[in-house]
């Protein structure tokens, strides 16, 4: 059933908790509110659920109305952290207990099919001190589901559960959530369980969505400061446009004899005569530095603040307002995600396409985390780069203290508005 939320709000006195909202949680989906503490995620949750009175707007369960419904007249059952296990019953009539308020007298077979649902078939008569945390989660998750919700809401379900269990219980919600088909309705702070089973993610900030999106759109077209940080790490460094490309050809700067110029948008491009060697083919070191010689359609070129430093990225990935047509010299900040970073040492230097951006630095600190390697590595364009790189036949010449070329394709480039706190996010939880 699909939920919509049309200006749904939440004061409480002089603090606005959820500032005025629309939202469409399709039919059948998986959806994740995530946010830190405080961003109006479970305020959001409580409203759906009917525990909390919204302020304002309405909230529609397919076409009826439900903003002013009280809880128990919803078709809508939650599942808290704590999961509010009853310790003196036994596992099937924990599950039963829903189904025994509404005065069903034959709740067997119903109880058996959600034991089996959630995988504790066999442990029907057991107490719950006798079940793990994640055991008690499936309990608590076969109590509400029994009920035949139309929606399921996930109160940080996983919250309290070791790494692994969680881990574990994360791909166990997906298959019963596929399994049932009904809406789940999920809020956590923990990015990778949303970005693990969510078929979209609201990331909200100060009681606002900042962005919405399937989660590989979030994480790799970032449109805020905020999303960039707090969905993964992202390298944020200030620049300013130098131009916008709309035709193939080398950048200007590295125009040689005989090349002739192109008018194209908003900058100057050149095209190499037939059979003329461009500076792609000579080699990034005829381009300057960090710059690769050869452009391609819809490309912004940005130049790195107190820097000599160029870097591409392509136009559709600048979350500026009028992108394509902002002036040269507009203020931006560049990110880049630490694993879309290589790390080479500078005897390797020749092995950078010539179509990579590029940077050099000097390796400040290298961290070992089992499945990777993290680097902080100085450079002009930042003094702490964060660089990630997998634990796979590993350049041990890559210590502290070293020199090091770094490169990454433009395309994982991104831009975002200078006015934005670059810091944003990055005080979690």
């Amino acid at each position: 059933m699909t939920i919509t939320l049309s200006g749904i709000c939440k004061t409480f006195g002089d603090f606005t908790a959820v500032h005025p909202l629309d939202l469409t949680i399709p039919e059948g989906s998986f959806f994740a509110l995530l946010g830190a503490s405080g961003c109006g995620k479970t305020t959001t949750l409580r409203m759906l659920a009917g525990l909390e009175e919204p302020t304002g707007g309405t909230i529609l369960l397919g076409d009826d109305d439900i903003t002013h419904l009280p809880p128990h007249k919803r078709p809508v059952n939650t599942v808290f952290q704590n999961y509010a296990l009853f310790p003196h019953l036994d596992i099937a009539e924990n599950v039963a207990f829903g189904l025994r308020r509404r005065g069903v007298k034959s709740v067997r077979a119903q109880v058996a099919e959600m034991l089996d649902l959630v995988q504790l078939g066999g442990m029907a008569r057991r107490k719950p001190r006798q079940l793990s945390g994640g055991q008690q989660q499936r309990v608590a998750l076969a109590r509400a589901l029994i009920n035949r919700p139309r929606v399921l809401l996930l109160d940080e379900p996983l919250g309290a559960l070791d790494l692994k269990l969680r881990r574990q219980m994360q791909l166990e919600l997906k298959r019963i959530q596929t399994e049932v088909g009904i809406t789940f309705v999920h809020v956590t702070h923990d990015q990778e369980e949303a970005m693990t089973m969510a078929d979209s993610v609201a990331v909200m900030y100060r009681g606002r969505v900042e962005q919405l999106g399937p989660p590989a759109e979030l994480y790799e077209n970032p449109r805020s400061t905020f999303v960039a940080n707090f969905l993964g790490t992202s390298n944020l460094f200030e620049a300013e446009i130098l131009s916008h490309l709309s035709a193939l050809g080398p950048s200007a700067e590295a125009a040689g004899e005989g090349e002739e110029p192109v008018e194209s948008g908003t900058s100057i491009v050149f095209e190499a005569p037939e059979g003329a060697e461009t500076p792609a083919d000579a080699g990034a070191a005829e381009a300057p530095e960090g710059a690769s010689a050869e452009e391609a359609p819809g490309e912004t070129r940005v130049q790195v603040a107190g820097a000599d430093v160029t870097l591409r990225l392509p136009t559709s990935r600048c979350a500026v307002e009028g992108a394509e047509s902002v002036e040269k010299g507009t203020k931006i900040l560049v990110g880049v995600r630490p694993e879309k970073i290589a790390l080479l040492h500078p005897d390797e230097a020749d092995a950078v396409p010539a179509t990579d951006n590029q940077l050099t630095g000097r390796i400040k600190d290298a961290g070992y985390l089992g499945v990777s390697w993290q680097y902080l590595v100085e450079t002009p364009a930042c003094s702490d780069l964060t660089v990630y790189e997998q634990n796979v036949e590993r350049d041990t010449r890559l210590t502290a203290g070293a020199d090091v070329v770094l490169h990454w394709r433009p395309a994982h480039t991104f831009a975002l508005d200078a006015t934005q706190d670059a810091a944003a996010g990055e005080e979690i939880l």
